[in-house]
């Protein structure tokens, strides 16, 4: 069962996959879904509330992932550009957070999937140590020889920036929200739930940043 930040749609999902004969669900839900205030209220954890709540009460058995700030989002997501760049810039403070690489989310989903011992399981995942985001620039830099520099904004300047690249406002407000974890360190503890999973320490963000320097992620 896929991420979804539409409320009416996984509960729907759900249902119809149970009708098909599906006998074991695994959620992607998101870290914090379960504590009020984890985000701001432009990215309302509603609707990962709701698919954990349908897949409890699906009949069929279930596990539910939760992750944290995926790496890749340097690499392949919202912040390559500008990490192409060697500028980037965000409301994120010095906050810290325990990237989880996604290639973990990926590996503790199919083995929920296909695996026994699984069944009524939530997954907190996260990587193995905290890291601000100037920290994971640097271990960009050591993998690429490129280091792209981090510039801490405020809220009133990294709304103006997003503005300013066309982006809409509602969107804005959810980014804004969406960076509170980064921003706050709530998203510095590491958690345990790749090692229960997997039996493995989860990948480590610098070997994340060589992997993604090999297959070209941020080549110009």
């Amino acid at each position: 069962v896929p991420l979804d930040t539409v409320p009416s749609r996984t509960p729907a999902l759900v249902e119809q996959a149970v009708a098909g004969g599906v006998t074991r669900l695994v959620l992607l839900s998101a870290r914090g879904a379960d504590v009020p205030g984890y985000f701001g209220p432009a990215f309302d954890g509603g609707p990962h509330v709701e698919g954990e709540r349908a897949v409890r009460a699906s009949g069929v058995a279930w596990t539910i992932l939760r992750p944290g700030w995926f790496a890749q989002n340097f690499s392949e997501g919202a912040f390559r550009d500008e990490v192409i760049a060697g500028e980037l810039a965000l409301f994120a403070g010095n906050g810290a957070a325990s990237f989880v690489d996604a290639e973990d989310i990926a590996e503790v989903a199919v083995a929920a999937l296909t695996g026994p011992g699984h069944e009524g399981r939530i997954y907190e995942l996260s990587g193995p140590r905290a890291l601000t985001v100037d920290d994971c620039l640097a271990e960009i830099g050591r993998a690429t020889g490129h280091r792209a520099r981090y510039v801490p904004l405020d809220e009133a300047a990294y709304r103006a920036r997003l503005i300013s690249q066309g982006v809409p406002e509602d969107s804005v407000a959810t980014w804004v929200d969406a960076l509170k974890p980064i921003r706050t360190s709530q998203e510095a503890p590491v958690l345990d739930g790749v090692v229960r999973a997997l039996g493995r320490p989860p990948r480590d963000f610098a070997d994340f940043a060589r992997a993604e320097a090999a297959a070209g992620a941020w080549r110009v």
